[in-house]
C-alpha cells in the first residue's frame, strides 16, 4: 500500500492505493484455483473454436482453388488440343506405348545398321 500523499502532494488516485495482488475493496473474495482453472478452460476452448473457423476457412479457400485450377488445366487442353482433348492425349500414350515393345522387339543389330547408314548419308551431304 501506499501512502495517502503522492510525491507532487496531491492525494493519490483510489487505484493506486491497491497494491499488485491486493482485492479492490476489503470484503471482495479472491478468485479460487477452481475459478481460475474454468476461465482458462473457458479462453482455451474459445480460442479452438477460433482456430477451427479457421481451418474451414482454409479448407474452402484451397477446394476453391484446386476446382479453379481445375477448369484452367481442362481449358487449357481444349485449345491445345481441341475437342476431346484427353481422348488425344490417351491415343497419343498408347501410340508410344505400342511403339516402345515394336522398338523392343527389334535385333539391335538392325537398330545400329540402320542408324550407321543414316549416319553416313549425313556425312556425305
Amino acid at each position: 500500500m501506499q501512502s495517502s500523499i503522492n510525491r507532487h502532494g496531491l492525494p493519490p488516485d483510489p487505484d493506486e492505493l491497491i497494491a499488485e495482488g491486493d482485492p479492490p475493496f476489503a470484503d471482495a473474495a479472491e478468485q479460487t484455483a477452481r475459478e481460475k482453472a474454468d476461465e482458462s478452460l473457458h479462453a482455451l476452448q474459445h480460442e479452438v473454436r477460433l482456430l477451427n473457423a479457421r481451418i474451414g476457412v482454409l479448407r474452402e479457400d484451397a477446394e476453391a482453388a484446386l476446382k479453379a485450377k481445375a477448369v484452367s488445366v481442362d481449358a487449357s487442353a481444349h485449345v491445345q488440343l481441341g475437342d476431346y482433348p484427353w481422348l488425344k492425349l490417351a491415343a497419343a500414350i498408347g501410340t508410344t506405348f505400342i511403339a516402345a515393345r515394336l522398338v523392343r522387339r527389334l535385333a539391335l543389330g538392325v537398330l545400329l545398321a540402320g542408324f550407321v547408314g543414316h549416319i553416313q548419308e549425313v556425312r556425305r551431304q
